[in-house]
Order: C-alpha cells, then sequence, then structure tokens
C-alpha cells in the first residue's frame, strides 16, 4: 500500500509538471488579451470625457474631483496594493518572494480586477496618467497566480513568474517585446538570475502574439523615419538629452521627495486628510487644463504632434509636468511612462522651432526618450521602447544616445523612482505586520 501511494503521487507530479508549461503560456496570452481590452476600454473612457469637455468647459472641475474621491475610496476598501504605478509592487514581490504570503498582499487577481476598473475610471475623469505601470501588476498578478500550476512552488520559481508577468504586462502594452525584455533585466530584476531568461522570453513572445492577432502590426506612435543627420542635429539632441534628464529627474525627486517641498500644511492633510489632498490634486490638474490640453495620458496628441505639423502652445510642457505630479501625488493608480513620454514630445516641441520642419519627428521622439530615461534611469528601456514605438530603426542610435545622457544627468538627483517606491510599500507592508506597529510607528505611509 505505501508503495501504491508513493507511485500515485509520482504520477500527480509529473503530470503536474507536464501541464504547467501549457496552462503558464495560456495565462502569458491572457495577459496580452488584458492590456488589449484595457487599452480598448481606457481610451473609449478618455474620449467620453474629451466629448463632455468639448461641452462644458467646466466639466473637469467636476469630473476630476469626484472621480478621485470616489477612487480614493475604492482602493482603500480593496486594500494595499492599489495605488500608485503598480510598477513599485512588482518590484517589492520580487524583495519578497521568499514569502508568498507577503508577496500575495501586493500582487493578486483582485488587485489586478481593482487596478484594471481604476485605471479606465481615472483616464475617464481627465487625470493625468498612463497604462503601462498597471499592467505590469496585472500580468505580474497573473502569472503570480499560475505559480500553483508549479510542480514547485519556491522562491526562484515566484521571481521568474513575477518577472515574466511584468515584462509581459510591458511588451503587450505598448507592443514591444524587445522593450519588455530590457524593461526586465534593467528596471525589475537588475540582478535577477538568469534562469528567468526562458520562461521571461516565451511570457513576452505569447503576450506579444496575443496582441498581434487581436490589433495587427500596431505601432503605438505611428513610423517615422529619418537620414543623415547635419552637425547642429547632432549638437541640438545632446542639449535636448540634458534638458530631458534634468525634467525627469526633476520630477522624480518631487514626487519621491515631496516631504522637502511640500508645505506642512500640505503634508498634514495628505497624512491625516487624504480625501482632502486627493480633492486638492484634482483641482490642481482641472486648473492646470485651462491654459493646455494637459488631460490623460496623452499618446493621442503626442501622435498628432509627431506626424503633423500641429502646434501647442509653449506652456503644454509645463502644464502637463504640473498636472503629471499632482497626479502622481494623489497616490491614483497609473503609469508614468505615457505621461513622460507627452511631456518630452511638449518639450520636443520647444527645440524643432529651431531646426528645419523635416526634422520635427525625429526631434520630439529624442525629447521623448530623454524625459523617460530621466525619470526612470533606465536607458536601454526608454531608448528600445522608442523604437518600437515608433518603428524607429534609423534613429535608434540617437535615441540610444539621448536616453543614455539623460539618465546619467539625472543622477544628480539622487533618485531611483521605482526601487525607493518599493521601499516604501516594503516598509509599509512591514508596519501592518502583527506586532510591528511600535516598531514602525514614525516610517512614513505609502
Amino acid at each position: 500500500m505505501p508503495n501504491s501511494t508513493h507511485r500515485h503521487r509520482i504520477r500527480l507530479s509529473s503530470g503536474k509538471r507536464r501541464g504547467a508549461p501549457l496552462l503558464i503560456w495560456i495565462t502569458a496570452a491572457g495577459i496580452g488579451l488584458a492590456a488589449v481590452l484595457l487599452g480598448l476600454s481606457s481610451a473609449w473612457s478618455f474620449r467620453l470625457f474629451e466629448s463632455l469637455c468639448e461641452r462644458w468647459w467646466w466639466w473637469p472641475f467636476l469630473a476630476l474631483p469626484a472621480g478621485g474621491l470616489a477612487i480614493t475610496w475604492a482602493m482603500r476598501r480593496v486594500g494595499p496594493g492599489t495605488e500608485g504605478s503598480g510598477i513599485q509592487q512588482a518590484v517589492a514581490a520580487l524583495r519578497v518572494a521568499d514569502s508568498p504570503e507577503r508577496a500575495g498582499v501586493l500582487l493578486s487577481l483582485r488587485l489586478a480586477a481593482a487596478k484594471f476598473l481604476a485605471i479606465i475610471a481615472g483616464l475617464g475623469s481627465g487625470f493625468v496618467l498612463g497604462l503601462e505601470g498597471p499592467t505590469v501588476q496585472v500580468g505580474a498578478s497573473m502569472l503570480y497566480a499560475a505559480r500553483r500550476f508549479e510542480p514547485r512552488d519556491n522562491a526562484v520559481t515566484r521571481r521568474q513568474l513575477i518577472l515574466a508577468g511584468g515584462s509581459a504586462g510591458i511588451a503587450a502594452a505598448f507592443n514591444a517585446p524587445l522593450a519588455g525584455l530590457m524593461f526586465a533585466f534593467e528596471e525589475l530584476a537588475h540582478s535577477m538570475e538568469w534562469r528567468a531568461s526562458g520562461k521571461l522570453v516565451l511570457a513576452v513572445v505569447f503576450a506579444g502574439a496575443t496582441t498581434y492577432c487581436l490589433r495587427g502590426d500596431h505601432v503605438f506612435f505611428g513610423s517615422i523615419a529619418s537620414g543623415p543627420q547635419p552637425l547642429f542635429l547632432l549638437a541640438l539632441i545632446a542639449v535636448m538629452a540634458v534638458c530631458g534628464g534634468l525634467i525627469g529627474g526633476a520630477f522624480s525627486w518631487l514626487a519621491i521627495r515631496s516631504y522637502k517641498w511640500l508645505p506642512k500644511p500640505i503634508l498634514r492633510l495628505q497624512q491625516r486628510r487624504p480625501y482632502v489632498f486627493v480633492l486638492l490634486c484634482a483641482l490642481t490638474v482641472a486648473v492646470a487644463g485651462l491654459g493646455a490640453p494637459i488631460f490623460g495620458s496623452g499618446s493621442e496628441l503626442t501622435f498628432e504632434l509627431l506626424h503633423s505639423q500641429k502646434q501647442v502652445s509653449w506652456l503644454y510642457a509645463p502644464l502637463k509636468f504640473v498636472g503629471f505630479l499632482a497626479t502622481s501625488l494623489s497616490g491614483l493608480p497609473g503609469g508614468i511612462f505615457t505621461p513622460s513620454l507627452s511631456v518630452g514630445a511638449g518639450m520636443g516641441t520647444w527645440f524643432a522651432a529651431l531646426a528645419d520642419p523635416a526634422w520635427r519627428p525625429e526631434i520630439l521622439a529624442v525629447g521623448m526618450t530623454a524625459v523617460l530615461a530621466g525619470v526612470t534611469r533606465a536607458p536601454l528601456t526608454s531608448a528600445f521602447i522608442m523604437i518600437e514605438m515608433t518603428a524607429g530603426r534609423t534613429i535608434s542610435l540617437e535615441l540610444l544616445l539621448a536616453a543614455m545622457l539623460a539618465a546619467h544627468v539625472a543622477r544628480l538627483f539622487h533618485v531611483r523612482f521605482y526601487h525607493q517606491l518599493a521601499d516604501r510599500v516594503l516598509r509599509a507592508l512591514e508596519r501592518r505586520e502583527p506586532g510591528s506597529a511600535e516598531k514602525n510607528d514614525q516610517i512614513e505611509a505609502v
């Protein structure tokens, strides 16, 4: 009898081992489907917001506060892990993967569903946010939940699945598989074991294939191309890279070090009256929107700037920056990639006025790459995202140069955006554990 029981367990383990890869890759394909649905739903939600703004100029002053309060209320009901981009939760989960209970607080299907709905509501309310951060958390949550199909549920397997799910989320959000891989190893993992590379590549492939089947050969910002650059343009690219690094680094510093520059009464509101603070952030976005079309991620306007001679006020970039920062400080779910690219496109219009109109798309693409690299300090991810989002292989060297220079300049601010946010997430997680309230009494809340 013992021998029979032992053989039965071996057969079950063997069957689980054979079925695990198929179920994992089906889940990875589901990440692509989720990214497409999120993109379409969010675009519809924001178009509705825009149509109402065209009818009533005052609509943002109603939609933003109401939406912000409603989303904050829902987030507090769902619990920790819903706030912010979602990438910091994935980074934090990687660090505590040896404890599935702690990682599960940050990555779960419940959180993924809440994030999905919150981002649609946020864009429908007019907040300045992107899709990619929540898509990372949704992807990581889906593959983390699929670990039950793995024959060995250990820390290494859990890290591999989180890493693969997060990178698949980026790849599916932008239809940019190479950027997804770069993001995984440059921003999420750092020194993550390369044994994860097989799962990582296959997850990106399955998520990307699903996106391709549903949306075709979709280039997010449309194709741009370039020829040989004059020396003047190369010098302009270098200046833009420095400016983009300063703008992106400043955003990261202001968002992470808000306790150093916000007035003390505002900080007390943030800590003691979170609904009032969110209301102030929402009104700040609404007021900034009076001067320029800053609402939403900005992807549609950025597309027009890249492919036409459409002009925006020189105030567009600073006002978008203000709305972007206010949204980030509010803690509402939303990514920072697309808004950073939009700020960079606005900055690019300043420099495009100095050059031949034929160089406008390349100049704007350089500005977008530089600001994103300045915010994230992930130059390879920033460059590869723009190369794939614009099919800009002919300008890849310029984008790589701009990203590397901007990321280097951003080091002056001594901020690593996602990793310092992940530190906060983990400290808050420790504070909520039994017996840790007194020890963490002075720790800053997320």
